[in-house]
């Protein structure tokens, strides 16, 4: 039996670039704020994170990010993104 994560919301991709950026000039601030996605930074900045973490609940969150901003590719400004947020846990389909 292997686990899939599924496809995160707006909201929870909102919320998770926000526990994870690293300041304002990063690129997960820039998710987290405006909703623009620099592809190949954002994907360098949840790598370097990946890295430090082990298998777990906060591990799936930053995997589920980095599958979001795969499938969204990049993109500018967002309108509306400033209201989305959600706390939802990721889930996960076991098959």
């Amino acid at each position: 039996m292997s686990a899939v994560i599924v496809m995160i919301s707006d909201g929870q991709a909102r919320r998770i670039a926000f526990e994870w950026h690293s300041g304002m000039s990063s690129a997960l601030y820039s998710l987290a704020s405006s909703g623009a996605i620099d592809l190949d930074r954002v994907r360098d900045e949840i790598s370097r994170e990946l890295w430090k973490l082990d298998v777990g609940e906060v591990r799936r969150e930053l995997l589920a990010l980095d599958k979001y901003v795969r499938t969204a590719g990049a993109r500018p400004v967002q309108s509306g993104w400033s209201r989305l947020w959600d706390d939802s846990p990721v889930s996960v389909n076991h098959t």
